[in-house]
């Protein structure tokens, strides 16, 4: 499997871009590919697509964006045997979309493995793939378009259907003060969610408990 490598060549085979940006790039949900405009104006095309720059944040994935991995050191070894070992479980699958379940960090003192922390599916979404598309945040002043991306379930400890999902639009950084919780409204329905969040790509992880702001089949 070949994947596009932003930043430093840390051994995937793939083609690796040092200087191209995260935000150029586009993940198709039809083929579960990521394209990425690079510098030199080609454009490339890879099943998945690894963050190799290095950052302060520990993340390496996080719900909301599919077949997207970071090693951003400074641990670089252990973070690129972690990120094999998803490639290898997407490869011995025959799944083409892998997503984290929630945010994934390594931690030096805790041994990670990426079973049962990620979702496996093909390019049709699955069950825990629930909503998908246009979405609009209530903020105190105003209202915010957003991209949106959601899953939950019924939780069999409390009886009560948690949901979580990903959020994209120009939310301001201030969404994180104070109590965090919001209104999300997809065209047919609204609930309360909790900003969980800020990811490293640039959107924000949204958390509720109770009737999701989706439609249940």
């Amino acid at each position: 499997m070949t994947s596009i490598v932003l930043g430093t060549d840390v051994g995937f085979p793939g083609v690796v871009l040092p200087d191209a940006r995260l935000r150029d790039a586009h993940f198709d949900n039809a083929t579960d590919s990521w394209t990425i405009d690079a510098p030199d104006g080609s454009t490339v095309t890879a099943r998945t697509l690894i963050d190799a720059r290095a950052s302060s944040d520990a993340t390496l994935a996080v719900h909301g964006m599919p077949n997207l991995f970071r090693v951003p050191g400074p641990d670089t070894a252990a973070q690129v045997r972690f990120v094999r070992q998803c490639l290898d479980l997407l490869a011995q699958s025959g799944s083409t979309r892998i997503e984290a379940k929630s945010r994934v960090a390594l931690r030096w003192w805790r041994r990670t493995t990426p079973r049962g922390r990620f979702h496996l599916t093909g390019s049709t979404p699955g069950h825990d793939d629930l909503y998908r598309g246009s979405a609009s945040l209530a903020l105190a002043d105003s209202d915010v378009d957003v991209d949106a991306r959601l899953a939950g379930h019924l939780d069999a400890i409390d009886g009560r259907y948690h949901w979580r999902g990903t959020i994209f639009g120009a939310i301001p950084e201030d969404v994180l003060k104070g109590q965090r919780i919001l209104t999300l409204s997809t065209p047919t329905h609204s609930a309360q969610a909790r900003v969980v969040e800020r990811t490293p790509w640039g959107g924000y992880t949204v958390a509720g408990v109770g009737a999701p702001p989706f439609a249940l089949d």
